[in-house]
């Protein structure tokens, strides 16, 4: 009986440590923080340039690019790369979400996002070799 007083130190001690208390958010999933995001995938749900979504550019197919929405936040994953599970599909891209390189769409038209970089192979990338 005399174990009585090792009670109030152990539920101090409990309490101190966190019992009780409420678990913290999880972080979104994706590669990132955020709230959302859209890209454009080929059929087999491979990232691919988002121009091949786009009516207004030559070489568009719908039956083989649809937009990929993925709602759990991060960032879009890069060209090639699978789109993870748990979004969905559609033939036009959602108003409002953030595109890669066709900026935010606002309606059924996408204006493009000034100020991206894309990085390329210049002279050597003409089908000659560098020193011809």
């Amino acid at each position: 009986m005399k174990r009585l007083w090792l009670i109030p130190p152990l539920a101090a001690a409990a309490l101190a440590a966190g019992c009780g208390s409420k678990p913290q958010p999880q972080p979104p999933q994706g590669q990132g923080q955020g709230t959302g995001w859209q890209t454009c995938t080929d059929r087999q749900g491979r990232v691919v340039d988002e121009h091949q979504c786009d009516p207004h550019t030559s070489g568009y197919n719908p039956m083989l690019y649809r937009w990929y929405y993925y709602p759990f936040g991060g960032r879009p994953y890069p060209i090639g790369y699978g789109v993870p599970l748990g979004g969905s599909y559609s033939s036009e891209p959602r108003p409002g979400i953030p595109t890669q390189s066709l900026g935010s769409p606002s309606g059924s038209s996408a204006t493009p996002r000034t100020g991206v970089v894309r990085g390329g192979f210049g002279k050597t990338g003409s089908g000659t070799g560098a020193g011809s």
